[in-house]
């Protein structure tokens, strides 16, 4: 009783943990002198898991008085009648449950079981019995496979709705085989219908026809088949069998047969709603496969994934060394990038195989894919080489028996593409992460009487440990009287004719082409890289250099002691050009200046909005702005009026879009105590950080062009005093002649005229100014276009100091750097994105991705520096955001210079342009300081 107990605590244990509805119990073979024991475990078992909520059901055999249907019954939700083993492994041969047997047994059943209690269970299985032995069950797949290879037909009982047939076996032992199918389950089905019966059940799951699933889930009874009319037609084709049958031994692997459905022929009692009889006319098949290259002691070294540049050369050298043949199975894209060596594999005689192009699983590849795979791999070997291959061996699998229809889909499509498959049941897994060179030797020894092909790889990853592990694996079964040998010495065939020359018209026509075409891509794909490499190591040198000078002005800065210059009078110019928005916010600001010896000069340059509007109503009668206006001529033109204007010494010039902080003057005035300076340079910061351009415009301002400047300083290189805030010594700017209209880049051209007449330039970081940036990506590439256009322009203008010793800050440094890393190197910015991703998908990511991830650090260390130089401190997203930025401000900044440069090709100018204002520019107070 206590080990009653502790059972059903297990089950209730067990319902609870897995979380399932109910238990079924299923006692079978019993031979007990009393159901007492039975009934009542069954009933102490019901009423604790009733109480609980569980459902309780149980299987019961038919034609046995120990299981009392009727006590049983009461104790049950659901009676399982196990209608099935008329005749089992152990009797005689028979059919498996006979249509009238069941008839029998549930009736005897139901005279004592409720009906809706009853669920019949149906045998979807068979058995095999050899003439004097144990049968053997069966799957019906099995069982139709077995009559197909024996050549019989299986005959269908109209009494027992069961099928059977004879064979004789290999030692011509007679067998009787008995199963059902979709016929036999279709009319138990429609019984229990008749019978009123709760249900069916299926006995066993994945044995039965899958015809079954035509019609399991339909309402079979008498009426509504008889109302629906039920399309037996569609239980006449029978699919084809997961069955694989292999003939023969070895692991070169070639399909004699491909799957095919078969075909029944039906006839359907109408009266009776039954399948009476049934004809089958051709059997389903499987796959049929050949099997061969079982040689004693001969062994083939065979190596997947390459060429590789270094580790398929060193196992050239290994094999050379001890004169043995090998077997490479190449991917096409590996061949394309390593042509050389896959011209050396060829050259030395080896065997050439296919891998695929890119390494796909083809098992769960499309058609389409799994084609283009294999013909644009056999297409570059054919191109190089001037030979075809048969041999194939896709990726992922080399099982020498595949069993399953995805491992066999591959094979299926190279069948039709003439090809061979190469398995290999010597597998070293020497692709495993962290694997050893011991480990590959154990591996290839112990397994050294599996079969005769060992799989090794040449590619894919590091192969150090294979290398290793090659001399030793190779002198092993030298040592042990094997003979080294190839694929085409296995199957018995030349090497000609699994790499068959190409037909001369062929290869005049279509391999011409391919070679070229190969060819050229190799070398592109070298220059590519080599771009990827030489732009990244460019870009990081010039971080690193920048980060260097701008830490050193930062030095020299605090240690320097600059007397204050407070009495020189300063003429603020702002040229406004419909500036409506902001016009009213720039002059407050420049109204609250700390610096007191200054005039304002506002030159309205033709606006067609208020701008002026504005400006006089507000400010009309301020005896400290004059206000003037002027036809339209542009920023540089607007300059000059104001320049021409006014009465300071010194000129501070901003954009109408601009907040300057109030102490700016002051902070910039100092620098003038060196009579070689001629402009100071301010701050720009982005004013109006509303989304995510913004935000990435402020990063951009901060850790490149503004710290820029303060790098550059040191070299007194400064390419441009930029347009939103900028101090000039008015002397110096009338002696170069001022603004000048014919690029758009007045600012970068005035600044380089000014250099060009040995003075210096400064920048002040401390001196800031809240500019309003694009909110678009509209306007940003408007911008952006336009500054690119104008700088190119002033480079040109002055081409002929580059490289020029006579002025080398500008020779030297600012127009190389003009050229280089703003003219040149943004046009292949897209190829280092695509380099990797290509590297990310075709797996040669060590390298690309450590330099890509260590250009980043060092850019995001800097960005810290930037800030901090700034007295600022920069956020963790901040510092993430820039991976996204990088990646699509290179795809921008392509574009832009491209037009320009498509601008300059066909002669023609980049106007000005209008950026839409929002008015968003706040000045921000940066309070957050950092010791650095």
């Amino acid at each position: 009783k206590s080990r009653k107990q502790k059972f059903i605590n297990s089950i209730i244990g067990n319902l609870k943990k897995y979380n399932f509805q109910g238990v079924n119990i299923d006692f079978e073979d019993l031979n007990e002198s009393t159901d007492e024991y039975l009934i009542s475990f069954q009933n102490e078992l019901s009423q604790k898991l009733h109480s609980l909520g569980y459902i309780v059901t149980q299987d019961v055999a038919p034609f046995n008085e120990d299981y009392n249907y009727q006590e049983l019954s009461k104790h049950n939700d659901l009676i399982f009648l196990m209608a099935y083993d008329q005749h089992n492994i152990n009797s005689v041969a028979g059919p498996v449950s006979a249509y009238k047997w069941i008839e029998n047994a549930v009736d005897v059943a139901i005279g004592q079981i409720p009906p809706n209690k009853l669920v019949l269970c149906v045998a979807t299985y068979g058995y095999d019995w050899p003439k004097g032995f144990v049968g053997t069950d069966i799957t019906y797949e099995e069982a139709i496979a077995t009559a197909s290879e024996s050549d019989t037909m299986p005959h269908f009982d109209n009494q027992t709705y069961n099928l059977n047939y004879k064979y004789w076996d290999e030692q011509n032992t007679e067998h009787n085989v008995y199963f059902t199918d979709a016929a036999t389950y279709f009319n138990v089905i429609r019984a229990s219908y008749d019978f009123g019966l709760a249900g069916t059940a299926l006995w066993r799951l994945g044995s039965e026809d899958e015809r079954l699933w035509n019609y399991y889930d339909k309402d079979l009874s008498f009426d509504n088949l008889k109302k629906c009319n039920f399309k037996f037609k569609e239980l006449e084709e029978i699919s084809a069998t997961h069955v694989v049958d292999y003939i023969g031994e070895g692991e070169v692997l070639n399909i004699i047969s491909a799957p095919k459905n078969g075909l029944v022929k039906l006839k359907y009692d109408s009266s009776e709603q039954l399948i009476s009889e049934q004809y089958y006319k051709d059997l389903p098949t499987g796959y049929v496969i050949n099997k061969t290259g079982a040689k004693s002691k001969k062994i083939v070294l065979s190596f997947d994934d390459g060429p590789d540049e270094t580790y398929t050369n060193q196992i050239i050298d290994i094999l050379e060394k001890y004169k043995i043949p090998a077997t490479f199975f190449v991917l096409g894209a590996n061949v394309q990038a390593n042509l050389p060596t896959f011209k050396k594999l060829y050259e030395k005689g080896y065997e050439i195989g296919n891998h695929t192009y890119t390494h796909a699983n083809l098992e769960t590849a499309s058609m389409e894919r799994t084609l283009l795979e294999l013909r644009s791999t056999r297409r570059i070997i054919e191109a190089i080489t001037g030979h075809s291959t048969i041999l194939f061996r896709p990726p992922f699998n080399i099982d020498a028996e595949p069993t399953s229809f995805n491992e066999l889909h591959p094979l299926a499509i190279g069948k039709d593409e003439n090809y061979i498959y190469v398995g290999a049941s010597i597998d070293t897994r020497d692709w495993e992460k962290d694997i050893t060179a011991k480990t590959i030797i154990e591996r290839a020894i112990t397994q050294k009487d599996y079969g005769n092909i060992i799989l090794m790889h040449d590619a894919g990853g590091i192969r150090k440990e294979t290398i290793k592990a090659l001399p030793i694996i190779i002198e092993y079964y030298l040592k042990h009287g094997y003979t080294f040998t190839t694929v085409s010495d296995l199957i018995d065939k030349p090497k000609s004719e699994l790499m068959p020359l190409v037909k001369n018209k062929e290869r005049n026509f279509i391999g011409l082409i391919n070679f070229t075409a190969i060819n050229l891509a190799y070398f592109a794909e070298i220059a590519i890289y080599f771009i990827f490499i030489v732009a990244l190591i460019l870009t990081s040198f010039k971080l690193i250099v920048i980060a260097f000078l701008a830490t050193k002005k930062m030095i020299d800065s605090r240690n320097k002691n600059i007397a204050i210059i407070n009495n020189k009078k300063v003429s603020v110019i702002v040229p406004a050009s419909n500036e409506e928005i902001n016009i009213i916010k720039t002059v407050e600001h420049l109204l609250n200046l700390s610096y007191s010896n200054i005039e304002i000069l506002i030159i309205d340059d033709g606006s067609t909005d208020n701008t002026l509007l504005n400006l006089s109503s507000k400010y009309g009668s301020n005896k400290k702005i004059q206000i003037f206006t002027k036809l339209n001529g542009g920023k540089a033109d607007a300059l000059n009026f104001g320049i021409e204007k006014s009465n300071g010494e010194l000129l501070f010039c901003i954009d109408a879009d601009t907040n300057i902080e109030s102490d700016a003057i002051e902070k910039m005035i100092i620098y003038f105590d060196d009579d070689r300076v001629a402009a100071v340079a301010g701050n720009v910061k982005i004013g109006n950080r509303m989304n995510l351009l913004t935000h990435w415009q402020d990063i951009e301002y901060t850790t490149s062009q503004n710290f820029d400047r303060l790098a550059f300083d040191t070299l007194n290189g400064i390419m441009v005093v930029p347009g939103a805030i900028g101090l000039f010594h008015k002397e110096r700017v009338m002696e170069v002649g001022t603004f000048k209209t014919d690029t758009l880049a007045e600012d970068c051209d005035l600044t380089l005229r000014i250099l060009s007449a040995g003075y210096k330039v400064k920048t002040c970081n401390i001196a800031r100014a809240f500019t309003e940036a694009p909110e678009t990506l509209e306007s940003f590439m408007k911008q952006r276009k336009r500054w690119s256009f104008g700088i190119m322009q002033s480079f040109w203008k002055h081409k002929k100091l580059l490289f020029s010793f006579k002025k080398p800050n500008i020779g030297w440094v600012v127009l190389p750097n003009i050229l280089l890393y703003q003219m040149i190197l943004p046009i292949f910015n897209p190829i280092v994105d695509l380099v990797l991703i290509f590297s990310l998908i075709f797996g040669k990511t060590l390298i690309v991705l450590g330099l890509y991830v260590a250009y980043m650090v060092i850019e995001m260390l800097i960005a810290i520096i930037a800030y901090a130089y700034q007295g600022e401190r920069i956020k963790i997203n901040t510092l993430l955001s820039m991976i996204p930025q990088h990646i699509i401000y290179r795809q921008i900044f392509f574009l832009v210079l491209l037009k320009s440069y498509l601008k300059i090709i066909k002669g023609e100018l980049q106007q000005w342009g209008i950026l839409k204002r929002t008015g968003n520019t706040k000045t921000v107070m940066l309070t957050t300081k950092i010791d650095v």
